[in-house]
């Protein structure tokens, strides 16, 4: 229940205007958070993680080459373009669960059959809560950071938004 403030009325929570007086109470529905890491999350943007700039391969490169360059640079993904566009993503859990035990047979194969096609992506100024909800529901590691003109300008992990929340709740004790 939702205590109307000029009347004193009690009403439904979530109504748009009292009962009795009809005085307007959307206001008083908007999403409170409980913390201060919670507040941060959902004002504080994408582009402040630091998305690393991505790496980007074609979509004809075998498999194989794709892996040593992911372990060459110690990264998790790789950005699959075609003619300059983003196609998809290559990710560790990619080569785990479409390679697995048949990589020697399948090394050669070019990297878009395996790969992710179409993944989520984040806009650089959207709220940090909205990546980690994306990667939440999806079940996703990492995620493609867009320009407004539609390019890939970064990644981010969940390991970039742990180091946030670590930071932010470190920040409180001092």
């Amino acid at each position: 229940m939702v205590i109307c403030p000029f009347c004193k009325e009690e009403n439904i929570d979530g109504v748009d205007e009292c009962e009795e007086c009809q005085q307007p109470l959307g206001f008083l529905s908007k999403p409170r958070t409980s913390s201060r890491v919670a507040h941060s999350l959902i004002k504080d943007r994408v582009h402040m993680l630091g998305p690393r700039p991505p790496l980007s391969v074609d979509g004809t490169t075998p498999v194989r080459d794709v892996l040593q360059l992911m372990v060459k640079r110690a990264i998790g993904c790789v950005v699959v373009q075609d003619s300059g566009q983003m196609v998809g993503i290559f990710t560790e859990r990619d080569a785990l669960l479409r390679l697995n035990t048949e990589f020697a047979a399948l090394a050669a194969r070019p990297v878009r059959d395996f790969m992710t096609a179409g993944p989520e992506t984040i806009d650089a100024d959207a709220p940090i809560a909205f990546a980690l909800h994306k990667m939440d529901i999806g079940g996703y590691r990492h995620l493609p950071v867009m320009a407004a003109d539609g390019t890939v300008t970064g990644i981010i992990s969940v390991r970039d938004i742990m180091r946030y929340i670590t930071e932010d709740l470190m920040s409180l004790g001092g």
